[in-house]
C-alpha cells in the first residue's frame, strides 16, 4: 500500500512540477512581449531572470508565489516611489548644510591662521615656524587620508 502511495505522490509532483514549468514559460513569454524590440538579447536574459525572481519567491523546493506579491498595488508603487524621493530630498537638504558647514570650517581656519601670523610673527619667529610646520603636516595626513578613502570608494 505504501508504495502504491507513494507513487501516486510521486506521478502528482510530476504533474505540479510540469504545471509550474508551463507557467513560469508563459510568464517569461508575457514579459519577453513586454520588452522593446530594439534591446539587445544579453539584456533581454537578464531583464527575464529578474522579473521572474520578482515574480515567484521559492518555498522549499516549489516555485509558489508568495501572497505578498499578489497583495501589491499601483498605489503600493506609488507609495513607495514617494517615500523614495523624500529619501532623495532629505540627501540633497543634508549635503547643502554640510556645504555650509565646510564653508565654516575653512573661515576659521583662515582666521586661526591670520591670528597666528599676526601675533606670533612680531613676537616669536622660530615657535611660528614650528607651529605652521605641525599645521601643514596634520593637513597634510589629513588630505592624504581623504584621497586614499575616495580612491577606494572609486574601485
Amino acid at each position: 500500500m505504501t508504495e502504491i502511495k507513494a507513487k501516486e505522490e510521486q506521478t502528482e509532483n510530476n504533474v505540479v512540477a510540469s504545471e509550474k514549468k508551463d507557467l513560469e514559460k508563459s510568464e517569461t513569454a508575457e514579459i519577453l512581449s513586454s520588452l522593446p524590440d530594439n534591446m539587445p538579447a544579453e539584456m533581454k536574459k537578464q531583464v527575464v531572470s529578474m522579473m521572474m525572481g520578482f515574480n515567484q519567491t521559492t518555498v522549499g523546493r516549489g516555485g509558489s508565489r508568495h501572497p505578498l506579491f499578489e497583495k501589491f498595488s499601483d498605489e503600493h508603487v506609488h507609495k513607495y516611489l514617494d517615500y523614495i524621493q523624500r529619501d532623495d530630498d532629505n540627501a540633497h537638504e543634508l549635503k547643502s548644510t554640510n556645504r555650509w558647514f565646510h564653508l565654516a570650517y575653512v573661515i576659521i581656519c583662515i582666521l586661526f591662521f591670520s591670528f597666528l601670523i599676526v601675533y606670533l610673527l612680531p613676537i616669536d619667529k622660530a615657535l611660528l615656524n614650528d607651529i605652521l610646520k605641525l599645521l601643514f603636516t596634520f593637513a597634510g595626513g589629513v588630505g592624504s587620508g581623504y584621497g586614499i578613502r575616495s580612491y577606494l570608494e572609486k574601485k
